[in-house]
């Protein structure tokens, strides 16, 4: 997530709210930070905290007892209606930004499986996120388009989640959710019966899939039983009509295995609304197995191609997530998506003169070595 820091006064514990940059209603004020404010000071009484890019505390602000953060730099990356979260120390995390596409509920680190390209560590010392997260959703534009719920493995807090969801269903109407986790929660019909009669009108559950067996999926994912749980939980949510969408990331030990993998989809699980083929996202433990994972983009079109065209040619909805155009032959740009999120995508310097960059994904910044040699800007 985007990060920013300042210097701190008066706080005490973490705060969050909604930023505005000019004056409010009282009412308002509890649930907003103002940034930047230029009112009297009596204006200023009643906000959740003050920012300020300032590098000295403003005169009307020394005797306040509104917590203030002064002496920020990279203020302008925060827009009207985003949500930020303060912290005592002076450090300030964005928690949603109005103006993306790709906002998320970081649900929990926890998870049950121990995927050999995870990109969260898990946080033995973190507690209950789930207040936050109601806060944080209570707070989101209604306008907002889309919302991923992630972790970790968002199953791991059990009716918490559902708790999440109600709440996105009751504030964010017109919001379509994205909710990413390993499916084998759902293999307890039960579960996914409850699951399905909060009826949200527009979710879709995304779910890993790497291999076509056990072994091959089990081994990737980090726990045997990954394979058994998630088929079973696919079939337990299709019963109830929910909207699934698979997601293969590709590495060294699935490249040339998509073709498998997509007749196993397309002969046992026909009815999932969406493919993803995803590039890899080089961090945490993507980065401790970098060499086990990395396979270099030549060596993937061409089982990709494969991949994409037995779906297509059979009806099935595919996309290619993470993976720059110039990188992909011209047939396979239609399937290409503008897919990472805005605080963590980068392009290559020679990539300014590029005549799509408006329409590619970029690459992960934590990959923009790697891809560095292989970038050929479309000219």
């Amino acid at each position: 997530m985007l990060t920013i820091k300042g210097i701190p006064k008066n706080i005490r514990e973490p705060l969050l709210g909604k930023v505005r940059f000019s004056e409010v209603s009282k009412e308002e004020r509890r649930k907003t930070i103002i940034a930047n404010p230029n009112i009297s000071k009596k204006a200023l009484e009643g906000y959740v905290a003050i920012i300020s890019s300032d590098t000295e505390i403003r005169s009307e602000m020394k005797d306040l007892e509104t917590p203030v953060v002064y002496g920020i730099k990279g203020l302008k990356i925060l827009s009207e209606g985003d949500v930020i979260e303060i912290f005592p120390n002076g450090t300030i995390n964005v928690l949603y930004q109005i103006n993306s596409r790709h906002n998320i509920i970081f649900v929990t680190s926890k998870c049950d499986c121990n995927c050999i390209m995870c990109p969260q560590p898990v946080d033995d010392n973190e507690g209950s996120l789930t207040e936050l997260n109601l806060r944080l959703i209570s707070l989101m534009s209604k306008s907002t388009e889309e919302l991923a719920l992630t972790g970790g493995e968002p199953t791991a807090v059990g009716n918490d989640l559902f708790k999440l969801i109600l709440a996105c269903r009751d504030l964010l109407p017109q919001t379509a959710l994205l909710l990413l986790t390993n499916g084998r929660r759902f293999s307890n019909f039960e579960y996914t019966h409850f699951f399905s009669s909060l009826r949200h009108p527009n979710i879709t559950v995304g779910i890993p899939f790497y291999g076509d067996n056990n072994i091959e999926h089990d081994s990737i994912m980090g726990s045997r039983g990954a394979f058994d749980g998630a088929i079973r939980g696919i079939l337990n949510l299709a019963s109830f009509n929910n909207s699934i969408e698979i997601r293969t990331v590709i590495t060294r030990q699935t490249y040339n295995k998509l073709l498998r993998i997509s007749e196993f989809i397309y002969r046992n699980l026909t009815f999932v609304r969406h493919v993803a083929f995803m590039g890899l996202e080089t961090i945490g433990r993507g980065q401790q197995n970098l060499k086990l994972l990395w396979v270099e983009p030549e060596k993937i079109l061409r089982p990709l191609e494969e991949a994409i065209h037995y779906l297509v040619q059979r009806g099935m909805t595919t996309s290619i997530y993470n993976i720059p155009l110039c990188l992909l032959p011209r047939n396979l740009w239609r399937f290409a998506r503008r897919s990472i999120s805005e605080w963590k995508d980068s392009f290559d310097l020679k990539c300014s003169g590029c005549s799509v960059k408006a329409q590619c994904s970029g690459v992960f910044e934590s990959t923009i070595e790697l891809f560095r040699h292989h970038i050929k800007p479309v000219l």
